[in-house]
């Protein structure tokens, strides 16, 4: 018997607050596989500037932002991401 516990493969989805927001957009985008100020397509196609990273020994400003793009949510439930909480 071959049992696939990876049987449903799933897009990762990251939610991220960009640099001068209040508002976490998702994107399939690794965040930390971009550079810094780098403009990035968030799923409901508005642009996120991936921020600085926060120094060692601090906590992310963005860690207390919950609030999620609705456009970005609805795109997920559609398209059953796999979804991750990014802070920098």
């Amino acid at each position: 018997m071959s049992i696939n516990r990876f049987a449903e493969d799933r897009q990762d989805a990251f939610w991220i607050v960009g640099t001068g927001q209040t508002l976490r957009h998702a994107t399939t985008m690794r965040p930390g596989a971009v550079y810094s100020g780098q403009v990035v397509p968030a799923l409901c196609e508005h642009e996120v500037k991936i921020p600085q990273p926060t120094p060692l020994g601090r906590e992310p400003q963005t860690k207390n932002i919950a609030e999620k793009c609705l456009d970005c949510e609805q795109l997920i439930a559609d398209g059953n991401f796999a979804e991750i909480t990014w802070d920098f």
